[in-house]
């Protein structure tokens, strides 16, 4: 069974204690108790004040995935918190938003989706799910699509 794009992006890929426990970490929402932040989205800490925020084209500053928590993570509608997941190495599936070469660094794009960079990005696109291991070479991705990427832990 083939799962959607709205299924994947958010979860690790490896279920295990590197991309669950060990990666995630606990902090404030810039947007305050107003707004969730979607699950699967590139968010960037504020250097300023230190918040997460929604990562659009152009953020800088240390980046992170909002991952899919089945026990809740406090980023609800009428929370300030939220769990993000920041350890350089690890593996989530988030959305692309153009064309990403296997290989390519990621930077943030509009709505918290990842494109391709020539630059240093926050990430590496590794490929599709079921691509990169047992013979299945990664392949090329499209607008749209879940994807993995492996944070690197640099900040854009």
């Amino acid at each position: 069974m083939t799962l959607t794009t709205a299924q994947l992006i958010g979860t690790p890929v490896h279920a295990n204690e590197f991309d669950l426990d060990g990666a995630l970490e606990a902090g404030k929402k810039a947007t305050g108790a107003s707004s969730a932040i979607a699950v699967g989205r590139v968010v960037f800490q504020t250097s300023s004040s230190g918040l997460w925020a929604i990562a659009t084209s152009g953020s800088t500053g240390r980046m992170a995935i909002v991952p899919k928590l089945h026990q809740g993570d406090g980023n609800t509608d009428g929370s300030a918190s939220i769990t993000v997941a920041a350890r350089p190495g690890a593996q989530y599936f988030v959305e692309a938003n153009g064309a990403i070469k296997p290989g390519s660094q990621v930077l943030p794009d509009t709505g918290g989706k990842v494109k391709s960079t020539s630059a240093q990005g926050f990430a590496v696109y590794k490929g599709h799910d079921g691509e990169g291991s047992n013979g299945n070479p990664p392949t090329d991705a499209a607008a749209a699509e879940a994807v993995i990427i492996e944070l690197s832990g640099d900040v854009v």
